[in-house]
């Protein structure tokens, strides 16, 4: 599954772009058009930028690291022997771990088409910015980024934005991302276990993993469900807003 996006030329100005582009859209200036988000506080929302920018969406070098950790996750997937090496029998693991041993997969399963769907998404943007690049102009520069992203087909931003929001909802449920660290756990365990079948970037791509989740837990812990109901749905709206904005200026 590994993709070449991140060894291509310039592309960390597509990162860069797409990082400046996120912290105008949730900028107070912008939000204050959103009053149904009146109600949650700026450190809140400072939080969710943050973990965008720095754990999902990072500059260049972390994010070669992060693109490990799905390759990992990746791995597991498309490689029954991987995934029950780490399990052993499935009638064991279900008694280990319970029915939430099944939540976790697809929480997992999730988090992949999520990295699936920006990295298409990603190659779009990145196809339509090259000539500009090469003429030497600013692909940061609202207008240009906003001229870029007229380009990507409604469905492709559409699915991007879905699997946005659906990976915000797992990483708002507290008892299944417990859950999932749980497994996580017995999985780094049992890979550094078995060091002949997996590898040390293997290892590292699911510790990254529990981390970004730790992370995860920290962002909606404070917020009760009718609160984390609007983010949700707010950031549905903003993400849809933006894009329909890029396409009505670029018509």
């Amino acid at each position: 599954m590994k993709d070449t996006l991140l060894q291509e030329k310039d592309f960390n100005l597509i990162i860069e772009a797409y990082r400046k582009s996120l912290l105008s859209r949730y900028s107070e200036s912008n939000l204050n058009r959103y009053s149904e988000l009146s109600n949650i506080n700026r450190a809140t929302i400072d939080k969710l930028v943050y973990y965008f920018l720095e754990l999902l969406y990072p500059p260049i070098e972390d994010r070669l690291k992060l693109d490990s950790a799905f390759n990992s996750l990746s791995n597991f997937v498309h490689s029954p022997s991987k995934l029950m090496g780490v399990l052993g029998n499935i009638p064991y693991a279900v008694m280990k771990f319970g029915k939430m041993l099944f939540s976790a997969l697809q929480a997992g399963m999730s988090a992949l088409r999520s990295y699936l769907s920006a990295h298409k998404f990603e190659r779009l943007l990145y196809n339509a910015a090259v000539p500009l690049i090469e003429k030497g102009i600013d692909i940061s520069d609202e207008k240009v980024f906003s001229s870029l992203l007229a380009k990507v087909p409604k469905e492709e931003a559409d699915d991007f934005r879905h699997q946005v929001v659906k990976l915000f909802e797992i990483l708002s449920n507290q008892e299944l991302l417990v859950k999932v660290q749980d497994v996580m756990q017995h999985v780094i365990e049992k890979m550094e276990s078995k060091k002949n079948l997996y590898t040390k970037e293997e290892v590292d791509g699911i510790r990254l993993g529990y981390g970004i989740i730790e992370k995860g837990k920290e962002l909606f812990r404070e917020l009760n469900k009718e609160e984390v109901k609007i983010v949700l749905q707010g950031i549905d709206t903003i993400e849809k807003d933006y894009f329909d904005k890029a396409i009505l200026e670029n018509k």
